[in-house]
């Protein structure tokens, strides 16, 4: 056993020398972390600098929130007028002043304070201070009803044929869209015979009809624009909405074979049918 335990220890002479060059390495290694802290020295960092920097920017913040808060003048005003500096007086930011004048430039219009308040730069509280001071009304449909009232209490009536869109607006039930319908179609008829053609009139029902009819005087019939049958040409006669194209034809290929007496004499059952020629009647002339 002993002989055993010293041939585990005998190192040659070359082994020898490695073992102690690696322990003389080791020593180098711990000695110098031990140095290191000496010799090296870990930046000092000057937090002086980034906490002035801190309270500059929580200065800034304070005073933000208190111009938020605080508004240099309130008066009443317009907000379809104003100009940037006047939005800034009024306490509202920079942004949120350039989203109000972005919105007119691009043709945007405030109505109402309601359109106002749908600006998404202006928040609740912004809105609640300015309120108060916007000269503009509540709500469209206020105005509306107003409208509608003195059309309830004055009964206004006009003529068909000579009336124009103008006129026909101020009637309760009648807009522009309406009103200019109504005139396109007399364009077409060439006048209006009767207040019942304005059930022809696309968009009004027999309801709809019920609740004018009462408005209109009974039509001018020195008015009507006749259509002579034996001279129109193919187009004049076909732009009546009365006269269909293959009646036209016929119109046509009849007046040159023989012209019309009298207006009667263009009806033909296989074109036309009596009731919509009776109606046609009034628009037809032969002289």
């Amino acid at each position: 056993m002993r002989n055993f335990l010293s041939d585990f220890f005998y190192f040659n002479k070359k082994e020898r020398r490695g073992i102690y060059i690696l322990i003389v390495i080791i020593t180098f290694i711990g000695i110098f972390n031990l140095a290191l802290p000496l010799i090296i020295q870990k930046p000092i960092i000057d937090f002086a600098k980034y906490e002035q920097i801190i309270k500059r920017y929580d200065s800034l913040l304070i005073l933000s929130n208190k111009s938020q808060d605080t508004i240099i003048h309130l008066y009443n005003f317009n907000p379809n007028n104003l100009k940037l500096e006047e939005w800034l007086q009024l306490g509202l930011n920079q942004k949120q002043a350039q989203v109000i004048i972005n919105y007119r430039n691009k043709g945007g219009v405030f109505k109402t304070k309601e359109d106002f308040r749908k600006i998404y730069s202006i928040d609740s509280v912004l809105f609640s201070k300015l309120n108060p001071f916007i000269s503009l009304p509540e709500k469209q449909n206020l105005t509306n009803q107003k409208l509608d009232r003195i059309k309830d209490t004055i009964r206004y009536q006009v003529e068909l044929n000579s009336t124009d869109s103008i006129e026909l607006i101020k009637l309760k039930g009648i807009g522009p869209v309406f009103a200019s319908r109504i005139i396109k179609y007399r364009d077409l008829l060439g006048g209006y015979v009767s207040i019942s053609q304005l059930q022809e009139v696309y968009g009004i029902d027999s309801l709809k009809y019920a609740s004018l009819k009462d408005f209109f005087l009974p039509c001018n019939h020195e008015l009507i624009q006749h259509l002579n049958i034996n001279e129109a040409d193919f187009k004049d006669l076909l732009k009546h909405p009365y006269i269909s194209y293959d009646f036209t034809k016929d119109i046509v290929n009849r007046r040159q074979k023989k012209v019309f007496d009298k207006a009667e004499d263009a009806f033909n059952d296989q074109f036309i049918s009596d009731t919509l020629f009776q109606k046609l009647l009034p628009y037809l002339t032969t002289k």
